[in-house]
């Protein structure tokens, strides 16, 4: 029988179909998405180099929940800086607890030949940076200004290797009312329990940046300031003829204490006025001082402030815990070949 369809049964079968293809595209676009998703979680990190290291799927309540950065202004990456010995057993084991709690991060673990290599390749544009970094000797020196290079160009977190996350995920670290303000987040190493006896300085082994970050600009002039001043005052040729003893105390020169201090000195330029340890010490919760998030001692360092004094103060979360694994304090500055 031939079937003859009517203007009226093609007017409204037209669109249906329509509909109907259109249902399935999505139906099968949504399929895709979350076979992306669920691969990026069971892969967990890019890591450059080298590393056969492999982090364990974790389940999460929620994906779009695990899916989202610190803040707005700071990215979902994860980087770290191997040494000579590489991954150990007890690395991968720190590491891990940060990889696993985060897996919508991209992990990356910058080896001596990579992070030669990522300098060159990102900072071409300022060869007094390449031919710096590229000439010292000293490797806590080296890692100390890799960890600013790097998040100036991508930002992110950065970690040290004996570093061990909490139970809160990195994008809860920073409180919802700061998040669309923050461009840096560091956190007191000594703040609280100690009187005036202490030199207060923020902890380098975390901290969280935006890229091009204006603070961690001036961290990275300050050091490379501090390198050519010693390599004037020695009068030796190249930053790759500087020693241990030559450059000091590297908590001051390099470390901690010239986090601290460089931060500060960008905020008072940033604000039009001084800005110092005074405002933001004996800290019970987080503070935003301009666009910079400080984090009180419990957060990076719980072990080295002292909340008795606080009768009825439950300290925050512990979001990370450093194991002071020390490998730089020896005296080349760390494990050389």
């Amino acid at each position: 029988m031939l079937f003859i369809s009517s203007p009226l049964s093609s007017r409204f079968f037209i669109p249906t179909a329509l509909i109907i293809l259109c249902a399935v595209c999505l139906f099968v676009y949504h399929i895709h998405i979350q076979d992306e998703w669920r691969n990026i979680a069971l892969q967990g990190a890019s890591i450059s180099q080298t590393s056969d290291i492999k982090p364990t799927p974790t389940l999460s309540p929620s994906t779009s929940e695990k899916a989202l950065p610190p803040s707005p202004l700071i990215p979902p990456n994860l980087w770290y800086k191997v040494t000579l010995k590489g991954l150990t057993p007890q690395v991968k084991k720190w590491t891990q607890t940060c990889i696993t709690k985060n897996p919508f991060f991209t992990t990356h673990f910058m080896t001596d030949s990579s992070a030669d290599a990522y300098v060159k390749q990102h900072f071409s544009h300022r060869p007094d940076i390449v031919t710096t970094y590229l000439s010292l000797s000293i490797p806590i020196l080296k890692a100390d200004l890799l960890r600013y290079l790097l998040l100036l160009t991508e930002g992110g977190v950065w970690n040290d290797l004996d570093i061990t996350c909490g139970d809160t995920p990195i994008h809860n670290w920073i409180p919802e009312q700061y998040k669309a303000q923050t461009n840096l987040v560091v956190g007191w190493e000594f703040d609280v329990g100690w009187g005036n006896n202490i030199i207060r300085e923020f902890a380098s082994w975390t901290m969280l940046a935006a890229p091009g970050n204006v603070h961690i600009e001036t961290i990275i002039s300050d050091i490379l300031d501090s390198i050519h001043d010693r390599v004037a005052e020695y009068n030796v040729s190249s930053p790759s003829q500087l020693t241990r003893s030559m450059v000091g105390d590297v908590v001051d020169f390099t470390g901690p204490r010239r986090l601290t201090r460089s931060v500060f000195k960008s905020l008072s330029r940033q604000l039009g006025e001084r800005v110092d340890w005074r405002n933001a010490s004996e800290l019970l919760e987080p503070r935003l001082v301009g666009d910079v998030l400080v984090l009180p001692g419990y957060a990076f360092a719980r072990s080295s402030n002292k909340y008795e004094a606080f009768e009825g103060f439950v300290p925050g979360p512990e979001l990370v815990r450093h194991h002071y694994a020390g490998t730089w304090k020896n005296e080349v500055g760390g494990e050389v070949g």
